[in-house]
């Protein structure tokens, strides 16, 4: 379990990276955009941190019922975890592929010639 939820933590991250640096190539950076990822990705962090905590200290209590399988929140966890882990890594994946497919205009930086070096 600790595996999975390190996963979900390291694309959740990468998103965020990647997400910022992609919208600084393509100059729409966006600072409120960037502290909501923030915020989202650290209380999601704490909150798996803690859930998983409590799964630890309780495991024998079944919290939901999925197709007749009764699940306890350990369980559950790495349910909705490895969808969390699969969905966010396919927004990197579609983002990476944003980065390398990205088209960057690139100018000359026009350097004014000076006439005469004057030396003393």
């Amino acid at each position: 379990m600790i595996k999975i939820i390190i996963g979900l933590i390291c694309v959740m991250i990468s998103n965020v990276l990647l997400g910022c640096s992609l919208a600084t190539i393509k100059k729409e950076w966006n600072k409120n955009k960037f502290l909501n990822g923030l915020f989202k990705a650290f209380f999601i962090i704490i909150s798996c941190i803690l859930l998983y905590l409590c799964s630890y200290l309780n495991p024998n209590i079944l919290i939901i019922s999925i197709d007749g399988n009764n699940l306890n929140l350990i369980d559950g966890m790495k349910v909705i975890f490895i969808s969390g882990i699969s969905l966010y890594g396919y927004n990197d994946l579609i983002k990476l592929k944003e980065m390398f497919t990205i088209k960057v205009d690139f100018k000359e930086k026009e350097y004014e010639k000076e006439t005469e070096i004057g030396i003393g």
